[in-house]
């Protein structure tokens, strides 16, 4: 399986080496160029994203005299989102920025819609509605919002991995510090004052989010995805394009090359691939070209990849439900595959 066209998590890497701090514990195991698109705000559902209510016109409102003087009321709130609102509620801005910074193989941001929409809605959102029903994470209105806001023109070298910067807020979490986390969606379900840290049995525990300048020496604490603990305090990681040294580190995915914060580039179909020139998605890296994947039910290959799902007796086959027969992770929508079975989330890491 090529991957999925959602965002999910990103590894930490760090700009350059510092001897007192190793890469932060803080990666969210992330989609690179074989990754799928993301998790995601769209504009088409805008009114049920911001929390904040419209002023109406009372009777005579235009005046300014209302008799009484009493203010006007304001609309009643919308109903908040739901895990099951995920893809539709991102297509859109997601879209618009995969098109603007040639992160996915389409020749309009609306050509995008309908393979965003089949690999979020196959993959990722099943994922995040058994986590909902866990009572782990829930859809935030105001996260959706921030993020579309940021991806509408956020430089497209700042924003490698998808839910990353503002838009890590899409999800909040109600697992408090010292409860567990896991990699990719159980990554989000820490509560916002917290963030998960992987340990090496690949599972999380949140721990609680420091700011630059804090005190980073205490246990259990983390400067979290987009800062580092140095000398003892959290300093800031330097953006794509910022001035970095030996002393710093880049943001996740990037690297300090002659003295500038570097990441990935993303180049087109038919090009050369490799681990720093990213394919779009709809395609992938095969013989080092970005070769065009398969759809569902669609002929594959090594040469062929699957976009969604995974290839079986040479076509491509969607995920199975939870409870159907699997033979790997890939093979189901949960993303967990036990003992042969594809199992709900949320995984072992997370204590019930």
């Amino acid at each position: 399986m090529r991957g999925a066209i959602a965002i999910l998590l990103f590894v930490s890497s760090a700009c350059g080496s510092s001897s007192s701090q190793g890469a932060d514990a803080t990666s969210t195991g992330g989609s690179s160029s074989t990754g799928t698109p993301a998790e995601l705000t769209s504009t088409a559902t805008s009114s049920s994203m911001s929390s904040s209510s419209t002023s109406s016109s009372g009777a005579g409102g235009s005046s300014g005299s209302s008799g009484a003087g009493s203010p006007d009321l304001p609309d009643a709130d919308p109903d908040p989102p739901q895990a099951s609102d995920y893809c539709e509620s991102i297509v859109d801005s997601f879209c618009d920025f995969y098109f603007r910074c040639g992160r996915m193989d389409v020749a309009s941001a609306q050509l995008c819609h309908e393979p965003f929409l089949a690999s979020c809605n196959t993959t990722f959102e099943p994922q995040y509605v058994d986590l909902e029903a866990a009572g782990l994470l829930s859809l935030s209105a105001e996260g959706l919002l921030a993020c579309e806001e940021h991806l509408a023109d956020v430089a497209c070298e700042e924003q490698i991995f998808e839910l990353t910067g503002p838009c890590s807020g899409l999800w909040l979490g109600t697992q408090g510090a010292g409860e567990g986390c896991g990699l990719d969606v159980e990554y989000y379900v820490c509560e916002p004052a917290a963030a998960c840290t992987i340990g090496l049995d690949f599972c999380g525990t949140c721990e609680a989010l420091l700011e630059p300048g804090d005190d980073c020496t205490a246990e259990e604490t983390t400067c979290g995805p987009e800062g580092f603990c140095d000398a003892g305090a959290c300093r800031a990681r330097v953006v794509n394009g910022g001035v970095c040294n030996a002393e710093d580190r880049c943001m996740a995915g990037s690297g300090c090359v002659e003295g500038v914060c570097q990441g990935p580039t993303f180049v087109a179909a038919g090009d050369v691939c490799g681990a720093t020139l990213r394919c779009p998605y709809l395609t992938a890296c095969v013989g080092g070209v970005c070769t065009s994947t398969a759809g569902l039910g669609e002929a594959c290959s090594a040469a062929t990849p699957c976009e969604i799902g995974f290839c079986a007796a040479g076509s491509c086959v969607a995920p199975a439900d939870d409870g159907e027969m699997c033979g790997g992770n890939p093979e189901c929508s949960s993303g967990m595959c036990v003992e042969g079975a594809c199992e709900p989330r949320p995984s072992g890491c997370i204590a019930n």
